[in-house]
């Protein structure tokens, strides 16, 4: 996915400051994007990274940004296939939950790049009004956005760092699924 490099030495040093911030967030999430750490990891002076981020929470923005280009990707990968506009639901449900226990650091910082504008076009929140204005008028998109998306983030955050983290994965998916079904179906009515 996002190969590492030792040092930094001809390029696009924006790319490899964000790539080391994302190894960061991959293993402790937000709080582990450090832009000092990022110079050093891309084998380039601290000053040299001002010219690209203003400072550390401009890098997280970007590893934010980076973070929500990977979930939509696996909300694609979960939409495959789907043939209709329920099936596209659910495959935003299903991939918004695989990536928060997948990658429980980068769904960490992915939300400090919500409603900035480094956020990809194709956004996970982008993908779920798609799939809602296949099913729903156009006067009830917002409100059912919120829904489901409260549903699965509230759900990914208790199976990622609350109560629900001590359960097997097994048990975690299929409650998740349980979970995306119910969405569904509040959405239907």
């Amino acid at each position: 996915m996002f190969e590492a490099r030792s040092t930094y030495h001809h390029g696009d040093l924006r790319e490899a400051l964000v790539r080391a911030g994302l190894e960061m967030a991959r293993a402790e999430g937000a709080q582990a994007v450090v832009l000092r750490e990022a110079t050093r990891r891309a084998g380039v002076t601290a000053r040299a990274a001002y010219r690209h981020f203003a400072d550390r929470e401009a890098l997280v923005r970007a590893v934010a940004g980076a973070a929500l280009t990977e979930m939509a990707a696996t909300i694609t990968r979960c939409q495959a296939g789907a043939s209709d506009g329920l099936a596209l639901l659910r495959g935003v449900g299903e991939g918004y939950i695989r990536f928060a226990l997948d990658e429980p650091g980068w769904f960490d910082v992915a939300f400090f790049a919500m409603g900035d504008p480094v956020q990809p076009s194709r956004s996970p929140y982008h993908l779920l009004e798609e799939a809602l204005r296949l099913l729903v008028g156009p006067d009830r998109v917002a409100g059912a956005a919120i829904m489901c998306w409260s549903g699965v983030h509230g759900f990914a955050t208790l199976a990622t760092r609350g109560p629900l983290r001590a359960l097997p994965r097994a048990a975690i998916d299929a409650q998740g699924r349980e979970l995306v079904d119910q969405l569904c179906d509040n959405v239907l009515r």
